[in-house]
């Protein structure tokens, strides 16, 4: 039996696909959609703070070079 934390992650992470495979099939690039999803997640994020964190955390990304 899957246990709930991993039944979630893996759903997710199917969720995300698909909409990266939609909005790719309508022109986006990969990179593209996945942009286009950030910035409308953070549109949504009603939350002042929870909006910077998230900023935060997409700025720290950005610049780490391992990848």
């Amino acid at each position: 039996m899957i246990e709930v934390g991993k039944y979630k992650n893996s759903k997710t992470r199917e969720i995300v696909e698909d909409a990266i495979s939609q909005l790719c099939a309508v022109g986006f690039d990969s990179d593209g959609a996945a942009s286009l999803l950030v910035i409308q997640g953070m549109i949504r994020i009603e939350d002042p703070q929870k909006r910077k964190e998230m900023a935060a955390f997409v700025t720290r990304e950005a610049e780490d070079d391992t990848d």
